[in-house]
């Protein structure tokens, strides 16, 4: 099983995404990676209600034309069955977070959306799990393997072949290249290059602009041109 509870290889079409049956989606977060779901949502023709967050500062605020309904206890007013969730929770170190809210909320019997962005590029031979997000103008490409959870944010491409595990963050302009391996609960920073054939293990962090040529076992920062492993990821 993975992490969120989920049995491993379940994949679905990487031509299909967003609600099951059409239902409205609810997104978990009100912060800036938030409205870039909700946007993808909304441009790909999906109807959705507003945003849960835990800061009651926010309830009742409109972001993206959509109001912030209240924390997470305000899903009671809906059956899961009436209603999807897509996550929301973003930033360069919320991989475990992220992780551990879906997994709660899915052994509640929410399901979660994929988030397809109208102007993703999917190949229709790569594999996407349900609950990932490819983001406006992302690329992925024949052979790759996106896994739960998984952000491939704005303008990221992952090339031909290339396995994320899951909950793994490809950050705005990031590229990896054939055959590239990224171990689950991994980020890779802001215009990251990562060469063809490196791999990757878990919870593995590559800093901003850094230009990955060599395997790292995990649980490491990497850092620079070409990049280092700086110290251990906590």
């Amino acid at each position: 099983m993975s992490p969120s509870g989920r049995p491993k290889g379940e994949f679905q079409s990487a031509q299909h995404g967003g609600s099951l049956m059409n239902l409205p989606i609810i997104v978990i977060g009100s912060g800036g990676h938030a409205t870039v779901v909700a946007d993808a949502l909304l441009a790909a023709g999906e109807r959705v209600l507003g945003f849960t967050d835990t800061d009651t500062r926010r309830h009742g605020m409109l972001l993206c034309g959509l109001p912030v309904l209240g924390d997470d206890s305000m899903l009671a007013t809906f059956a899961s069955g009436d209603v999807q969730l897509a996550n929301g929770i973003g930033g360069t170190r919320a991989e475990a977070l992220r992780c551990a809210v879906q997994g709660a909320l899915e052994a509640c019997g929410w399901q979660f959306a994929t988030v397809r962005h109208p102007t993703a590029v999917v190949s229709p031979f790569a594999r996407v799990s349900p609950g990932a997000q490819l983001l406006a103008r992302s690329v992925v490409q024949p052979g790759a393997e996106v896994g739960a959870g998984c952000i491939v944010n704005t303008g990221a491409v992952i090339e031909h072949d290339v396995r994320l595990g899951e909950f793994v963050h490809v950050a705005c302009g990031a590229v990896l290249c054939g055959h590239v391996q990224v171990g689950a609960h991994s980020h890779i920073g802001a215009a990251a290059v990562v060469k063809q054939g490196v791999t990757l293990g878990a919870r593995t962090v590559v800093g901003a602009g850094a230009a990955v040529v060599k395997n790292s076992e995990g649980g490491f920062t990497l850092a620079g041109v070409p990049a280092l492993e700086m110290r251990e990821t906590r």
